[in-house]
């Protein structure tokens, strides 16, 4: 897996992870803002279309959505929104595009997260590993993303990241 950093700032409440994917940026974009891409990395679009303004909930398990306002973005660029989970506060995402040759780097920050940063930062690694995947023409079931989580997170925890 292209992961090429990582860090978590618990106190800040702050998850970053770069990651290089082999794809085109209008590829990465496609995989970031589809309806069609996304159940295939992170989960299902229920309401809302992927445009700035808009509010957008996307369903990650039965009986569990999340909801987002979409804050702003730059096609194939960035794109900037909230994070809102039922029991979790409301956190900030960013991800940036950046070309490199054939691949893009993704850089993702997600701010705001305060208890929940450790746990994030495993969570966003296996969704950018599925995404990754996806982009390859070979995505991953979704029902064993948590399988895949705690190997993860198994490793980040051996790591001490």
């Amino acid at each position: 897996m292209p992961l090429t950093s990582r860090s978590i700032d618990a106190v800040a409440g702050r998850v970053s992870v770069c990651w290089s994917l082999p794809a085109a940026s209008d590829r990465v974009w496609w995989g970031l803002t589809s309806p069609d891409a996304l159940p295939h990395w992170i989960g299902t679009v229920t309401t809302g279309e992927m445009t700035v303004g808009a509010v957008v909930t996307i369903r990650h398990a039965e009986d569990y959505s999340c909801t987002s306002e979409i804050l702003g973005c730059g096609p194939e660029a960035w794109l900037a929104l909230t994070w809102e989970f039922p029991d979790e506060p409301l956190s900030q995402l960013r991800i940036e595009l950046a070309p490199e040759g054939g691949a893009t780097q993704l850089d993702l920050i997600h701010e705001g997260l305060e208890d929940e940063a450790p746990g994030y930062l495993s969570g966003w690694q296996t969704h950018l590993f599925y995404l990754e995947h996806l982009l390859q023409g070979r995505p991953l079931p979704m029902e064993e993303f948590w399988q895949v989580h705690e190997r993860l997170d198994r490793k980040r925890r051996s790591k001490r990241l």
